[in-house]
């Protein structure tokens, strides 16, 4: 299932979107955080279904949004460095947001600071790919690793999220 977070602007207090947050609904053990099933489909080769089904359904809440006359601002999909690598990453996106009549900016793609650290190369030619078909690039868990505010300047992302390690206290 899908839980849509909202995300405010700190100094307004307005809502500028949401974040789609997967979760998985077992018949037995209740409601399942990412952390107890997400590396058991990279493991088992089913992440790609998960994504592509995590996609989908942000965007069919982007378009039931859109007819209901709200105004959501965009929604914020994590996608894990498996799918990030996938080479049909961008046509899945792209199909996606064409059957549900989204538009590039609604859609946000949220990826680790952890993944920009491994094969950085190959990485920033993904991101420009991504962001010339238009869709925004976040970087979640900013600060768990060793990248400086510098080094970002390599990717062109649209938004840097600071891990919550940092602001906890």
């Amino acid at each position: 299932v899908l839980h849509f977070q909202p995300q405010v602007a700190a100094t307004t207090g307005q809502l500028v979107g949401f974040e789609a947050l997967v979760r998985w609904q077992h018949p037995e053990r209740g409601l399942l955080m990412p952390a107890e099933f997400i590396g058991i489909a990279e493991q088992s080769g089913q992440i790609s279904e998960v994504g592509e089904w995590v996609v989908r359904a942000a965007c069919a809440q982007i378009r039931a949004w859109k007819r209901a006359g709200f105004a959501f601002g965009h929604v914020a999909v994590n996608v894990s460095a498996l799918e990030f690598r996938n080479h049909r990453l961008v046509d899945r996106l792209t199909r996606a947001m064409s059957d549900f009549d989204v538009r590039p900016h609604e859609l946000e793609i949220e990826i680790t600071e952890s993944l920009l650290m491994k094969d950085a190369e190959n990485i920033v030619a993904r991101v420009k790919h991504l962001r010339s078909t238009g869709v925004h690039i976040s970087i979640d868990d900013f600060g768990t690793r060793y990248s400086s505010l510098s080094y970002l300047r390599r990717f062109s992302v649209s938004r840097i999220k600071i891990d919550q390690s940092f602001v906890r206290d």
